[in-house]
Parts: C-alpha cells; sequence; structure tokens
C-alpha cells in the first residue's frame, strides 16, 4: 500500500449500495482517495477537521474479535454487522467472507477502524 502518513483526511463516504468507503486525503499539493471496497462495517471516531493519519494497518482478523466483544455484543440484537445467534457464528461468516481487519490509526483526530475484502490507494 502507498503509504498515506501524514495525509489529512479531507472527507469520506460510505456508499452502501456498492459497499464501499471512499477517504480522499492531502498532503501539501497531493491527493489520495483510500478505498476500501466490499465493506461489512467500519466505526470511527473523533471526527474532526485537520485529522491526520498516521497509518492503516492490516490487523489479523482474530483482534477484531478481540478488541471488539462488548461492542458486537451490545449489537447483536440490532443484526450489525450482519444476523447471527452466537460469536462462534459471526466469526465463521466473517471469515468466509474473506474479510480483512483494517485500523485507521491517526496522528490527530479520526481514528477507527474498517471490516472490508480490499484496500486501494490512487494518487487523485
Amino acid at each position: 500500500m502507498r503509504s498515506v502518513h501524514d495525509y489529512e483526511i479531507t472527507e469520506y463516504s460510505m456508499n452502501f449500495r456498492t459497499k464501499k468507503l471512499t477517504i480522499e486525503a492531502t498532503l501539501d499539493d497531493n491527493s489520495k482517495k483510500i478505498i476500501f471496497t466490499d465493506v461489512l462495517a467500519y466505526e470511527f471516531s473523533d471526527e474532526i477537521p485537520y485529522s491526520t493519519i498516521l497509518d492503516i494497518d492490516k490487523i489479523d482478523i482474530q483482534n477484531f474479535f478481540k478488541n471488539n466483544k462488548e461492542l458486537l455484543e451490545s449489537k447483536k440484537n440490532s443484526g450489525w454487522p450482519v444476523i447471527y445467534q452466537t460469536m462462534e457464528e459471526l466469526e465463521q461468516k466473517i471469515q468466509k467472507e474473506e474479510v480483512n481487519y483494517y485500523i485507521l490509526f491517526s496522528s490527530y483526530g479520526m481514528t477507527g477502524w474498517i471490516l472490508a475484502q480490499d484496500i486501494t490507494v490512487k494518487n487523485n
């Protein structure tokens, strides 16, 4: 993946029909489009102007379940991120979809994670 370190997030959008999450970011005169495809779920916090990316890392999917156990349990009856009865069933469904766990680390501001099949970084 091309480096996005120190890029400022200018906007992001989620297209639920195409399951595509796009983050637009700039650094000096350079701009990049970070595209996550086949997005299953995501969560961001601290979304403020001038949010600056430290890095985006692909982490082992098992860490998603460990890091978000309380969130998953609290949202289970809402059908989020998918309908499931047990945590084991949820893990099987997510692994079957071949979803990756990406973490957005920030130097400042917006941080979070994305469950998606792939990520692409394009120069604008």
